[in-house]
């Protein structure tokens, strides 16, 4: 491919290196409650629906279950979550919230939002606009 096209010219590398700055304070928010970048996302989906099984969280993650498997024992080493059988189903294990991991809610969801409120602030409203016809 040789019609001028440069990778630093291309949208998506604008978009990533607009949005890196604004990973690091969510990276940085995280660790300052003891959590890694990414598992968030589990607890976010285990706030929005606790008890949900491991294929469950992965399809919403869309990750594979490998890497649900790996999350998950590093959430339960923290005592975020436990894992347990299904009454119903005993080869099925659900994952369920502990406290500690109910309430990091709050300051996890305020960490996205500062995060994303930062990021918007730098944009026109015709710019919103068009972001959010994309999501």
């Amino acid at each position: 491919m040789d019609d001028g096209y440069s990778l630093l010219d291309s949208t998506m590398y604008a978009l990533i290196t607009r949005l890196g700055s604004h990973k690091r304070q969510i990276a940085a928010g995280l660790e300052r409650l003891g959590l890694r970048l990414g598992q968030e996302v589990y607890l976010a989906q285990l706030w929005r629906q606790d008890g949900l099984c491991q294929g469950e969280l992965a399809g919403c993650a869309k990750v594979s279950a490998a890497n649900v498997t790996q999350v998950l024992r590093g959430l339960e080493k923290q005592g975020l979550v436990v894992r347990r059988r299904d009454d119903a189903d005993a080869r099925v294990q659900r994952v369920w919230l502990t406290e500690a991991g109910r309430a990091l809610q709050k300051p996890v969801t305020e960490v996205w939002h500062d995060a994303e409120v930062a990021w918007l602030a730098g944009l026109t409203p015709a710019q919103r606009k068009a972001i959010t016809s994309l999501v």
